[in-house]
């Protein structure tokens, strides 16, 4: 644990002088928080504009998620300091359990602050209505963004964090990570497993979700291997 809260706290101060990433985060909670209360039409359904209204609070997540996973690795490979992070005492899981824990804290961060542009930007929209809680006052709505968004976090730092290990340009690294994303909804998608937005449906796909986590961060550990990155790095 010591190890890892070393790794954390790296991870946070090097976060602190990274205005790309930073910039990246502000605008995704921005366009998430405040796109849907330009573009939703008024007589919208409420049952509809809070699934709209959820999606674009994930799908900030993911975008923040799945751009800072592979950039804190590249930063590091870019600076030459990936080496020295590889060869220091820090455990293989410290590091990089540092890197997925961080992605997926900043892309949950960037989900809760879009939904409270959202909530503000809906109140000040429709000025002297009630206040609203939208998708929050739902069940479902609670479950995605307090247990879904965090292991979809984990998901993406996994993938962007093991990708960038051996990818050595942003780009692709960047796309890689957000069509994983994808695979997720694939076997909705070709009708593999029914869509159920119910709370027993929504609470089936986020327990879905936390195996997929287990057994890609297992795998993920269980072939990073410091010696042949490093070696891999110096080629």
């Amino acid at each position: 644990m010591t190890d890892l809260a070393t790794m954390l706290w790296k991870e946070v101060v090097e976060l602190v002088g990274n205005r790309r990433s930073l910039r990246i985060y502000v605008m995704a909670v921005l366009i998430m928080g405040l796109l849907p209360t330009l573009t939703r039409p008024r007589g919208m359904p409420p049952g509809i504009a809070a699934v709209m209204l959820l999606g674009y609070a994930v799908f900030s997540s993911v975008v923040v998620a799945a751009q800072a996973a592979p950039d804190l690795v590249l930063r590091e490979r870019a600076g030459r300091t990936l080496e020295t992070l590889l060869a220091s005492r820090l455990s293989d899981a410290a590091i990089f359990g540092g890197k997925v824990i961080m992605a997926a804290v900043l892309g949950w961060s960037a989900a809760l602050l879009t939904v409270a542009v959202q909530l503000i930007a809906l109140h000040l929209r429709d000025a002297g209505a009630p206040w609203q809680w939208s998708y929050l006052a739902l069940v479902q709505g609670r479950v995605v963004l307090l247990a879904g968004v965090p292991l979809l976090g984990v998901y993406l730092g996994t993938v962007g964090s093991f990708v960038a290990m051996r990818v050595g340009d942003q780009r692709p690294a960047y796309t890689v990570t957000m069509l994983s994303a994808g695979l997720l909804v694939l076997p909705v998608a070709l009708h593999l497993v029914p869509l159920s937005l119910t709370p027993a449906g929504v609470a089936h796909a986020v327990a879905a979700l936390a195996v997929v986590d287990l057994l890609l961060v297992a795998l993920a550990v269980r072939f990073f291997r410091r010696s042949q990155l490093i070696l891999f790095l110096q080629d």
